[in-house]
């Protein structure tokens, strides 16, 4: 049985003629009636005698006439909700707060010309981005985490089945007030962090193994935060406050009423985009990623630039 018999029955039962239906239905004749004779054949039951009124049901297909009607309603709502879902792109992505992976997203989708979209983007850490992406809940995951630990997540990539690609890597800065006393020091040492109160936002412990390099030393104090908002008005409301962070346009720290420091020692961190390998990329998240892959291209030449423009050896480093 499959759904072309269902609806030769029920268009037939409606119209009461098996020329008409043939011709709603847009087949032959012959084609319809040896359609229900197999259909016939298959229950062991006659479906239709000729009356008065043209083709009747019988009573053994009444019930067949019933579930015919659910199940071709049912599956014409799902093949709806897959119209729907193929009109609307759809995307999900990801990752840690990084202005260039906003600004891809913004030019990706000023290249979209109106197409009809539902694009997400949720700031995860690691942990979380690495379970959406691995869960199928997003199609793009962005990972960061210190470069000494690339094996680690390597292996761990090809146990989760995620196709990698590097967008970025870079060395994290210390961001502050610029009324901290350490503010305009120049490169910083670790142990000169150790008396101020450090503010750690999202998974914290993740932070502190995968993100920014921690001091060897306890700092004095720790404050938690989940977003980079809280962040920011904490650095500047909480005296000797700082915060690890990856290296700002000059602009977005004026903007936040910021400076950022450099601190010898620190390891380099890496981006990195993540997909299922075994389903790869619709050509909408191919896109999406090329833009990616554009933005931190960019993001690594301004990286490059502020390291030219600091002097010491352990300025800034934007390596691709």
């Amino acid at each position: 049985m499959n759904l072309q018999q269902l609806r030769c029955v029920l268009e037939i039962a409606r119209v009461g003629s098996v020329t008409k239906a043939a011709q709603n239905l847009y087949i032959s004749q012959p084609n319809l009636s040896r359609t229900i004779k197999e259909l016939e054949k298959e229950l062991g039951v006659s479906l239709f005698r000729r009356g008065a009124q043209g083709m009747e049901p019988t009573v053994e297909a009444a019930q067949l006439l019933r579930y015919a009607e659910t199940i071709l309603r049912q599956v014409g709502e799902l093949e709806s909700i897959y119209r729907t879902h193929e009109q609307t792109m759809r995307l999900a992505l990801a990752g840690p707060h990084s202005g260039y992976i906003t600004r891809a997203l913004a030019a990706f989708l000023a290249k979209q010309q109106g197409r009809p979209l539902n694009v997400s983007y949720q700031e995860s850490a690691t942990a979380q981005a690495l379970d959406a992406v691995s869960r199928g809940q997003v199609q793009i995951a962005v990972v960061r985490y210190q470069l000494l630990y690339d094996d680690y997540f390597k292996e761990l990539f090809a146990r989760a089945g995620l196709a990698s690609r590097t967008l970025l890597r870079f060395t994290p800065c210390v961001l502050m007030a610029p009324g901290h006393p350490l503010a305009g020091q120049g490169t910083l040492q670790y142990d000169q962090l150790q008396q101020y109160p450090q503010i750690l936002r999202g998974d914290a412990q993740l932070a502190e193994q995968t993100e920014f390099a921690a001091p060897p030393q306890e700092p004095a104090g720790r404050i938690h935060v989940q977003d980079r908002a809280s962040m920011y008005e904490l650095l500047r409301g909480v005296p000797g406050s700082y915060a690890w962070s990856n290296p700002l346009p000059e602009a977005e720290c004026r903007r936040h009423g910021l400076v950022q420091q450099r601190c010898a020692g620190v390891a380099m961190n890496r981006d990195v985009a993540l997909w299922q390998a075994k389903y790869g990329l619709s050509p909408l998240a191919r896109d999406c990623l090329v833009a990616l892959q554009e933005a931190a291209g960019r993001q690594g030449m301004l990286l490059r630039a502020m390291q030219k423009a600091q002097e010491g050896p352990t300025a800034l480093s934007a390596e691709q």
